[in-house]
């Protein structure tokens, strides 16, 4: 009794640790990545500035409109473009000016038409790099998340584990005492409860080190103490896959890269066509040194500003003749970057539907393989209950029972690793198959 209060206790204390944690469950973890990850957040700022690029793209078709003035005084001799007069000797003289001007690309290979449709295409690859960098984090943290279940119950496994070899240190010295068990059958018991401590080191430090990478990859505080929770049901409940290769991040992507690299090649030939501009400008100016011919005084400004009125308009045609190669140079370099984007597609398709094949396989093979370990784990441990009633009436030696402690003990640390196995694998299906 005073060894089964014991046991209780320390159980007890076992628990109010881990209660003292903050328990999270895999949907929350997924959450708490999605707030907290600074990777995620630097690609949605990306995102941002793929959507401002699409607005300046859009701003070079407008025609631009511009606003100009200059004032100017001079001091000795200058040319006079307003009096068309050469001013000379010691006096001062004031010059201003005030125009007007747009321009507009009317035609240039549609050069402004198809990088407006880059950046859009751009745009959109930031949103599926971003859905890519989400799965890719969201895998990440599931191998994680499902190997920290597996250390914590490991190192519960091996606490319990422990507890039962002190209780049997424990009968063995009062039987040695009473002369009913040897020496042997006590140092049997001794390095079996030297190797459960070892275990329970070995299996903390794993948990504590899954923990710490696990909280690195939530950019949590290392101070912040968690526990993750094993979800409920996934042993009962089945998926059935249901793979949409269009849906596949992986291929969106390389589709659209396509799509893009046929703007590239006829951005590359719009340097054959013509360039089409047409200008315009409004403009006046004042002199000081304007003066009305008949009486000789200066022109007042405002009387200038509406008799110096000039409007121009004129349209530019600029056609390339010759440019050394590089429009032929750059338009054969997108077409085989364009052959190399084709390639990848068929060969990213084919590692997709590899990936998702084996993960369909190795689902069903993981529940298999559950099967098989827990009635292995059932009977081994009717096994050790057996002959450990053997051992109590004498019929079997302290050897047979802890080889036999020790194949119970082994199999369910396999069962443990191969529950969580089959979470993980079929969790890993659900997020391939978003």
């Amino acid at each position: 009794m005073k060894q089964l209060s014991i046991i209780s206790i320390v159980l007890l204390v076992f628990v109010d640790l881990c209660y003292a944690q903050k328990k999270i469950t895999w949907q929350q973890s997924v959450q708490i990545l999605h707030e907290n990850s600074i990777t995620l957040k630097q690609s949605e700022l990306r995102e941002q500035i793929s959507q401002n690029n699409v607005t300046i793209a859009r701003g070079s078709i407008y025609p631009n409109l511009a606003f100009s003035a200059n004032n100017q005084h001079t001091m000795g001799m200058v040319f006079d473009q307003v009096s068309g007069k050469l001013i000379t000797g010691n006096q001062w003289s004031n010059y201003a000016t005030g125009s007007l001007g747009t321009s507009l690309v009317i035609y240039q290979g549609g050069q402004k038409q198809n990088a407006l449709k880059a950046e859009k295409l751009n745009l959109e690859l930031a949103t599926l790099d971003t859905k890519k960098l989400i799965r890719e984090l969201e895998i990440q943290l599931l191998g994680l998340f499902t190997q920290t279940l597996i250390n914590h119950d490991l190192w519960a496994a091996g606490e319990s584990q422990l507890l039962l070899s002190k209780q049997l240190l424990h009968q063995e010295e009062v039987l040695v005492e009473v002369g009913k068990r040897t020496l042997i059958d006590l140092s049997q018991a001794k390095a079996k409860l030297a190797n459960d401590k070892l275990n329970v080191v070995s299996t903390k430090n794993a948990y504590e080190l899954s923990l710490m990478k696990l909280k690195q990859l939530l950019e949590m505080e290392e101070s912040e103490q968690i526990e993750p929770v094993p979800p409920k049901g996934f042993l009962v409940e089945q998926i059935q896959p249901n793979y949409h290769l269009e849906h596949d991040p992986y291929i969106r992507l390389l589709d659209k890269q396509i799509e893009l690299g046929e703007l590239k090649i006829k951005m590359a030939r719009s340097g054959y066509f013509p360039t089409i501009s047409l200008n315009g400008n409004y403009g006046t100016n004042y002199s000081s040194q304007r003066e009305n011919l008949l009486s000789g005084i200066t022109i007042p400004f405002w009387d200038q500003f509406n008799q110096n009125r000039t409007l121009s308009g004129n349209v530019v045609i600029s056609m390339p003749i010759f440019d050394g190669f590089r429009t032929k140079m750059n338009t054969r370099t997108a077409k085989i970057n364009q052959q190399s984007l084709n390639y990848e597609k068929e060969k990213i398709t084919r590692e997709r539907k590899q990936v998702i094949s084996q993960g369909a396989l190795e689902y069903v093979a993981s529940q298999e393989e559950l099967s098989a370990i827990e009635a292995a784990y059932e009977a081994n441990k009717a096994n050790y209950e057996a002959i450990k009633e053997r051992y109590n009436v004498g019929k079997s030696s302290s050897i047979d029972v802890y080889r036999a402690l020790t194949e119970f003990n082994i199999s369910e640390f396999r069962s443990i690793t191969s529950r969580y196995q089959v979470f993980y694998k079929k969790e890993m299906l659900v997020l391939l198959d978003q």
